[in-house]
Parts: C-alpha cells; structure tokens; sequence
C-alpha cells in the first residue's frame, strides 16, 4: 500500500468543537447571547417555561431588557421553548461551554476511488490532475478532473500537491518543514573549523593538457568568525588537498582548532587522516564532528561557496553556475576544442579569489553587528602546535625488521634501528619528499629520523606525482574494460547467415556445378601462317 494512503487512513477525525479555548470566535459570540438569555430565565424565580412565556411577551410589547432584546437579535429570534430548555440544562451541566455550537455537519461519506486517486497522484512521475483522473475512468470509476482537484487540495500539506511523495522527501524537507535556526555566538573564535570541497562553476584550462576542466576548491571556515583560515585548489576532493589545506592554515596562523566539522566524503573520512592512532588528526587530538548526509543546510561554509560564485564566478565568461547560458557554454566548449577560444588558467581564478577574501573578510559580521569578520578572527586564544616543522606529515604504521623498513615500496633505515627489531612503529612521511622519514614509538615519542636506503627507479621522489601515475594507470584500465564491453557487445549483436554458411560447408560433390557452354567457332576465317601454326593461340579467344 502507498505510504500516501496509509497516512490518509490514519488521519484524525474531525472532532466537534467542545472547549472554550478551541472554539472559533464566532461560535463564543454566539454563546456568550445564548448565556444572557439562560441566566434571564434562571434568575426568574419561576418555572423555566413561566420565565419563558413572560418572556416572550415582554419582548413582544418592549420591556424586556436591553441587554436580552439585543441578544434575541444577534440569535435572529427567539428559540423555541424546548430549545431553550435544552439550553439551561447545557448550561446547568457544562458552563457556558454547554452553549457553544456543536452542530457537525452532514459527514461526508468516503469516495470509493480515494485511495486509488492517492496512488496515483503521488506517484513519482508527478501526474496532473486530469491524468489521475482518466486513469481512473480506465479503472471503472465515473470521476472528473474537478472532482479529483478538489478533494487533493482540501487534503493537508504532506498529501497536497506538493507533497513529499511527488517533490522527494529531501526537497520537501529543505521548502517547506520547519528548520533550526543555529546560533554561533557563544563559539569562541578558532574552537570550531568546518571543512568542504566545492566544484568550480567556472571552466579552467588544465596546467598540463590545457583542456576545460571544473577544479576542486578545498576550504576551512571558522565558523565564529566566517573567515576562511585556509583552502587548497586541486583537481578533485581528496585526502592530500584537505590536509595540505589545514596543515597550511595551521602553519599560517600558528592555530590548532579543536574541532572539525566536515562531510563524509573521501577528503575527510580517509585513514590518513581520521586513524586513531597514525591519523593527522590524531596527532594534535582535534575531534572530527561529522555532518548528516544530504543535510547540506547545517554546514555555514555552504552559504560562503554560494556567495563567492556569485562574486568570482561570474566575473569569468566559462561561468557555468546557476543561470548560465547553457546555450553560450556549449559554444564556448566547441570554440575551445577547435582552438577558437582561450581558457582562464588556475592562476586567474586564484588572483579573482583573493581579493574577493579580502573584501569578505573585512564585510560586516552576519552576527555581531558592528563588527568585520576580521574583528571577530582577531579574537582568538592561539593555541599554538608544538612542532611546527611537523604539521604536513601523514602518518603510517610500520614494521621493524632488520634495523629497516618499508614504506611505500621504499626501504628506510638508520643506527641502532636494529634495536626496535619485531616492534610495530608510527612512520611520518613528506608528501613531496621521499628522502627521509621520521620514527616514533605507539604513544607519539620522537625516536629517530630514517633515511631512503633503497630506491626503486620506477617511482618519483615525489608521492605526490606517484599518485597522480597511479590514477592516470587506473583511468586507462577503465578505458580498457570499456573498449572490451564494447567490442563483446558488438560480437553479440552480429548476426550469422546460417544457410550461407551450411552451403559453404557441404561437400564439393554437393554442389552442383554447371556444364560450360559449348563455342561455336570457325577456324578457316582466320589467318595461318607458314608452318600452319595459328597466329595465336585458341586459348586467348576462350
């Protein structure tokens, strides 16, 4: 069953309306003249139907009083005399909200086809109202569009047109539920960083190929001061361009925060960088909050990508954000290709980027009014790392053996490493120098620095680069796969002519064969020469 209809059977009744505070203002109106002319004919002294006989008559001759003649008005007239008793007794029982209006109306019976309507309004493909309702005559049921409309819209909000079964429910949640309003002033300035990677909206020229490409920009927001503390550029969202990222706002302003709140995408959720024990995190003990999936709203640093689009982006004419000319960027991509059209480099957008944070960060604080995002940054307690010259190491667990060992197919040794021989140690290494590597023991003590001992020649000095080999080999293997999906589809689709081949298969005795035809032909027409031999050859003329 549709979740639409199983909501639809669960929907409360509709109750009458008994208490004071939920009744309407019209229905106390009208109770409030029904109790002035109860608490009349209450006060009488008499029989209930003495008080209204007398009644009656003093409004009929003008001496009732004011306040019962302008009651008896607003009503419109008079109740009858059962009525009116039935009216003392309410109020007797309950109060004056005994008086209140209770009438519910004729209940309208449940249409046979509302169910079935709701199964298929809701459906995901989004149907009209008329389409629903053709359906329906299909079924057997003699509905109009009009009447399906009406009973759609007098439906709530989540069963309407604009319900979550027709929207998708993360949309619907993000238009039209109610939401958190989050408050950062009581975060100190530095305690809290959130972390995201963002996909260019502006086409760039590859440093290498020169091709278009959308890069990946790689940022850290204080989320107290919305200024951001360090950010990266790079080809895709990664766990090197996060953590050269943060490592680098470390290092720049002498700063460790103690929280990060990141996504899970493979930038933040990596071992090089949240392991407990060998994780970059793990080595200055900042706590990693992880926002829910799909909840892109949570996360401040959303709104600056936004706002910086709209301010670097669009200042570019290979601009592909929202609103764009689709039109104008298919051109642009053609001309591009056919050597018409000039890319803007990376370093083109970066200079756009950074004189748009200089302007950002020196603009009013969303929060703390009167104050820049700077005045607020300014603000911080550093809590300053204690080995600086350590701030870019990734980390890995090694194994000692032989006073060596092997990182990345690289071979590392030092003195008296041989007696650490059979222990399990922590390996910091240099993304972009391979040369040394450093040694500590489980619970983070210094123990030594290791030098290259054997290099194989295949690989750079470089890890950086040898990543990037790695993932040029791994994007040809898919090519590969794709060329040999292709071909065995193409294989499959060859259709063989099955007689044709039988034919070619049979015996040569099988065959038949036809007997040449017979030439008539006169020799004496042609020419001899002297030793009667012709001057050509019979064959030539066959």
């Amino acid at each position: 069953m549709h979740p639409a209809v199983i909501k639809y059977q669960n929907l409360p009744a509709l109750a009458c309306t008994t208490g004071w505070q939920s009744a309407s203002a019209k229905a106390r109106t009208k109770a409030q003249y029904k109790s002035v002319i109860v608490k009349h004919l209450l006060v009488a002294g008499s029989t209930i139907e003495k008080a209204f006989n007398s009644l009656k008559q003093d409004l009929t001759n003008d001496l009732a009083p004011n306040a019962v003649t302008k009651a008896v008005t607003e009503l419109g007239n008079l109740p009858s005399r059962a009525s009116v008793h039935n009216w003392c007794n309410a109020y007797k029982e309950q109060g004056i909200e005994g008086l209140l209006p209770n009438h519910r109306g004729r209940i309208a019976a449940q249409k046979k086809w509302a169910n079935r309507s709701l199964e298929l309004y809701h459906a995901p493909n989004s149907p009209s109202f008329a389409q629903v309702a053709d359906e329906l005559n299909k079924e057997g049921y003699d509905v109009k569009e009009h009447h399906v409309r009406r009973f759609i819209n007098n439906l709530p909000h989540e069963l309407g047109p604009h319900s979550p079964y027709r929207m998708g429910a993360k949309l619907y949640r993000e238009k039209h539920k109610d939401f958190i309003v989050r408050s950062t002033e009581n975060i100190p300035p530095g305690f809290i960083y959130n972390g995201d990677g963002h996909t260019l909206d502006v086409y760039l020229a590859h440093p290498v190929t020169g091709k278009a490409i959308r890069a990946e920009l790689t940022c850290f927001q204080d989320v107290a001061s919305r200024c951001i503390v360090g950010w990266e550029l790079g080809y895709s969202e990664n766990a090197i361009a996060t953590l050269t990222a943060l490592s680098r706002s470390m290092r720049e302003h002498q700063h460790i925060p103690a929280m990060l709140y990141v996504d899970n995408g493979s930038g933040y959720k990596n071992k090089m960088i949240n392991d407990s024990s060998t994780g970059f995190l793990a080595q200055f003990e900042i706590e990693t909050i992880f926002a829910i999936p799909g909840n892109a709203r949570a996360k401040w640093i959303e709104r600056f990508f936004l706002h910086m689009e709209d301010r670097v982006g669009r200042r570019f004419e290979t601009y592909c954000g929202r609103s764009h000319d689709d039109r104008f960027k298919r051109q642009m991509l053609l001309e591009v290709k056919q050597g018409k059209r000039t890319l803007p480099s990376f370093q083109d957008w970066i200079t756009e980027f950074k004189a748009f944070l200089v302007d950002y960060h020196n603009s009013e604080h969303p929060e703390r009014k009167g104050k820049t995002r700077v005045d607020v940054w300014n603000e911080i307690e550093k809590v300053a790392p204690l080995e600086g010259d350590h701030l870019v190491l990734p980390r890995e667990k090694v194994n000692i053996r032989r006073g060596q060992f092997v990182l990345h197919k690289r071979t590392y040794s030092c003195d008296y490493l041989h007696q650490f021989n059979g222990q399990e140690m922590v390996a910091a290494y240099d993304l972009h120098d391979d040369s040394t590597v450093k040694i500590y023991k489980l619970d983070g003590q210094f123990v030594a620095i290791c030098s290259l001992k054997t290099k194989r020649h295949a690989l750079s000095n470089s890890r950086i680069v040898e990543r990037d080999q790695i993932r040029n080999a791994n994007a040809k293997k898919r090519l590969e796969r794709k060329v040999a999906e292709i071909d065995a589809r193409d294989a499959i689709n060859r259709t063989i002519d099955v007689e044709s081949v039988e034919h070619l298969a049979a015996a040569p005795s099988a065959i038949e064969t036809k007997e040449p035809e017979a030439i008539d032909l006169d020799i004496s027409q042609f020419s001899v020469s002297d030793n009667h031999e012709p001057a050509f050859e019979l064959d030539d003329l066959l």
